[in-house]
């Protein structure tokens, strides 16, 4: 297997806590991943596959197995108004290659800090768009072949999809439609802005709920008084209370202690069951 490996390695969680990882592997093209997944599963070790680590948490005991980056596996093709993103690709990367290329659909995600793998595997989404509004294929390896599987194929919905449940994503084709790229480039600017003005700065890993029954999880703390409450060195931001915020030192554990302090709060005032958006490894 020609795949980068590091041993014992740092958390790379965007939060900047958690222990370290046993092995990670680094595939950087869409053969060095399938390697690494045939030997694994040829071997029987258990794998966990990420790829930027903004939106997932690695628990203070570190992880005693290999990790699988994808975050490498990159290059965009385009055909037409069809693009084609490797999983490893950056969002921010990818709407860039698209306004460049005067192609229009994706602006309202210029600002989202993961990569298009893990994009797809939550749909993620901003300012009214998600990312299955212009999906239309992904490519997903699955026992130990590259199958495409059609956007209807993949369970997309709020905040989540069965990318994860089919195997190991490889690439997406989404199809966007022609505009004018002053335009779209102005627009993504303005997200850009919008994003910077209503979100908190610092160590986090974005919104850590998802919308309850429509309405965002930051209104039900920031109604509960929660802004600014702290457990170690995690604060719920007073900026934006669906962020938690690692003002130094933080741990993993002071996170999911306050994350659940506050979910158990809005329970208890309103009834509402909040989800995490994030994930913890």
């Amino acid at each position: 297997m020609d795949c980068r490996a590091e041993f014992n390695a740092p958390s790379p969680s965007s939060f900047r806590s958690g222990g370290n990882i046993a092995a990670v592997l680094y595939p950087d093209c869409a053969d060095k991943l399938a390697d690494c997944v045939e030997l694994l599963d040829r071997e029987g070790i258990g794998y966990i596959i990420i790829g930027n680590c903004t939106n997932v948490l690695v628990n203070d005991a570190g992880i005693d197995g290999v990790v699988i980056r994808t975050n490498r596996i990159r290059g965009i093709v385009r055909d037409g108004n069809l693009i084609y993103s490797p999983c490893g690709q950056s969002i921010s990367s990818l709407c860039a290659f698209a306004a460049e290329s005067g192609l229009s659909g994706i602006e309202g995600l210029c600002s989202i800090p993961g990569t298009v793998g893990g994009g797809a595997a939550m749909n993620c989404g901003a300012f009214g768009r998600e990312l299955c509004d212009v999906v239309e294929y992904a490519d997903i390896l699955t026992d130990g072949s590259i199958e495409r599987f059609g956007a209807d194929e993949l369970d997309f919905s709020y905040r989540s999809s069965s990318v994860r449940d089919k195997g190991a994503l490889v690439g997406l084709g989404l199809r966007l439609v022609y505009g004018d790229g002053f335009d779209i480039a102005r627009d993504m600017k303005g997200y850009k802005l919008a994003r910077q003005a209503s979100q908190p700065q610092g160590a986090s890993l974005g919104s850590v709920f998802k919308k309850a029954d429509g309405i965002s999880a930051g209104y039900y703390i920031d109604k509960a008084g929660l802004k600014g409450r702290r457990i170690g060195g995690a604060v719920i931001s007073p900026k934006h209370a669906n962020f938690i915020i690692n003002e130094g030192g933080a741990t993993s554990s002071d996170f999911l202690a306050l994350a659940n302090y506050a979910r158990q709060e809005v329970d208890k005032k309103w009834g509402v069951k909040l989800q995490y958006e994030i994930d913890v490894i």
